[in-house]
């Protein structure tokens, strides 16, 4: 890992959704990827997160003394997102494992060939981490802005 990802960085927030008389009308978390390597999840014990599944949103419901590991963009992602509920205040803690700035993003060179040729351009860290912020959590994920165009 340290070879892949460079020095890490390391990124924390805790998040409060309070209640919300009519939780229809809002978000806690529109849906997004998260732009790290590995996120984990410390949730109280009121549900709040989901999952995109083949189009549909599925609720993360909270276990007890339990993670929730969310491979980041850099990895694999999946596109989540945090509603809010009437009655209950929710509460979680996400911890955010990043690459160091200036890793190079791109396939190993054994997986790359005629027949497999690399989908996106090399890029940095910073790169990624500074478009994604530039688009904010409007989308699910900036990744295609490094697509190679042939």
């Amino acid at each position: 890992m340290v070879k892949a990802m460079g020095r890490h960085g390391q990124h924390m927030a805790v998040n409060y959704y309070p209640p919300c008389p009519q939780p229809e009308l809002t978000y806690g978390l529109p849906g997004h990827k998260d732009p790290n390597a590995i996120t984990l999840l410390l949730q109280d014990g009121v549900s709040g997160l989901q999952v995109q599944r083949d189009g549909r949103w599925v609720a993360v419901n909270p276990v007890p003394n339990a993670l929730v590991i969310n491979i980041g963009d850099q990895l694999q992602s999946v596109n989540h997102r945090v509603i809010v509920n009437s009655q209950s205040e929710r509460i979680s803690v996400p911890t955010f494992y990043c690459p160091s700035p200036d890793t190079v993003v791109a396939p190993a060179d054994a997986l790359v060939d005629d027949a497999n040729p690399q989908a996106y351009r090399p890029f940095t860290y910073q790169e990624y981490y500074e478009e994604f912020w530039k688009m904010g959590l409007q989308s699910a994920s900036c990744l295609d802005r490094f697509r190679r165009i042939e």
